[in-house]
C-alpha cells in the first residue's frame, strides 16, 4: 500500500516540536547530572560544605553553572547538523545552513564552559584549604584558561558574520554602560559611608552575569540561538 507525500509541517507544529525536543534534552540533561550531583551532596554531606560558603561564592557557582549547562547546550546542538534542524527555532525545512554556523555555534558554547570553570576554580580552591605549591598551580591552570578562551574570543569574533559582530558589539556597549553606570552608584553610596564596600570576586560576579544576560538577549532578538 502507497502513501502520498506527507504534508508539510505548518510553522506552529515545527516550533512545538522543536520546543518538545529541548525539554526533552533538558530534562535528560538534567537527570544525568542533578542524580549523581544529589546523590553525592547527600552522600558526603557537600550540602554543609556549600552552607558554609559566602554567598559571592555561591553566586560564583550558580552563574558557573549557569555558564556550564549553556555552553554544554549549544556545543550538543551545534553537534551535527541533523540535529541542529530539529532544534533551531529560526531554522525552515529547506533554508541552507551553513556549517561556519554550527562551528561558531560550537566555539562559543566552549567559550562558556571554559568561563564557567574559570568562575568554578578560585571559590572551590579557596574552600579546600588550598595553599603554597597547590595555589600556585590553580593560578597557573587559570591563567592558561583564560588564554586559550580570549584566543577563542579573538578567533569567534574575526570569523564570525557581520549579524553575531553586531550582537557581540551592541552587547559590550549594553554591558559597559550599566555597569560603568551601576559601579559609579555602588562606589559613590560607599564613599559617603551609605553602603559597605564589596570584595574584588563580587565586582567579578555581577560583570559576568550582567553580560551573560545582555548577550543572551541581544543574540536572541538577532535570531543568533538555537
Amino acid at each position: 500500500m502507497t502513501t502520498g507525500p506527507r504534508p508539510n509541517a505548518s510553522p506552529a507544529d515545527s516550533r512545538t516540536r522543536r520546543l518538545l525536543i529541548r525539554l526533552a534534552i533538558a530534562l535528560t540533561g538534567g537527570l544525568i547530572v542533578g542524580y549523581p550531583a544529589g546523590y553525592l551532596l547527600g552522600k558526603l554531606h557537600l550540602g554543609d560544605w556549600l552552607a558554609g560558603m559566602p554567598g559571592e561564592d555561591l553566586a560564583s557557582l550558580a552563574v558557573a553553572a549557569a555558564l556550564l549547562f549553556l555552553g554544554l547546550f549549544a556545543i550538543v546542538a551545534a553537534s551535527n547538523v541533523a540535529l541542529y534542524r530539529r532544534l533551531a527555532a529560526n531554522y525552515e525545512a529547506g533554508d541552507p545552513l551553513d556549517r561556519g554556523t554550527l562551528r561558531y555555534l560550537r566555539l562559543s558554547g566552549v567559550i562558556m564552559v571554559l568561563a564557567g570553570l574559570l568562575l568554578l576554580a578560585p571559590p572551590l580552591a579557596a574552600h579546600l584549604g588550598l595553599a603554597g605549591n597547590a595555589a600556585i598551580a590553580v593560578a597557573v591552570g587559570i591563567g592558561l584558561l583564560l588564554a586559550v578562551q580570549n584566543w577563542l574570543n579573538i578567533k569567534v569574533v574575526r570569523d564570525s558574520d557581520e549579524l553575531s559582530r553586531a550582537s557581540v558589539a551592541e552587547a559590550s556597549a549594553v554591558s559597559f554602560w550599566l555597569l560603568q553606570g551601576g559601579l559609579f552608584g555602588w562606589a559613590a553610596l560607599v564613599k559617603l559611608g551609605l553602603v559597605q564596600a564589596v570584595s574584588m570576586w563580587t565586582m567579578v560576579i555581577i560583570v559576568m552575569a550582567v553580560y551573560l544576560v545582555v548577550s543572551i538577549v541581544s543574540g536572541v532578538r538577532r535570531g543568533l540561538f538555537a
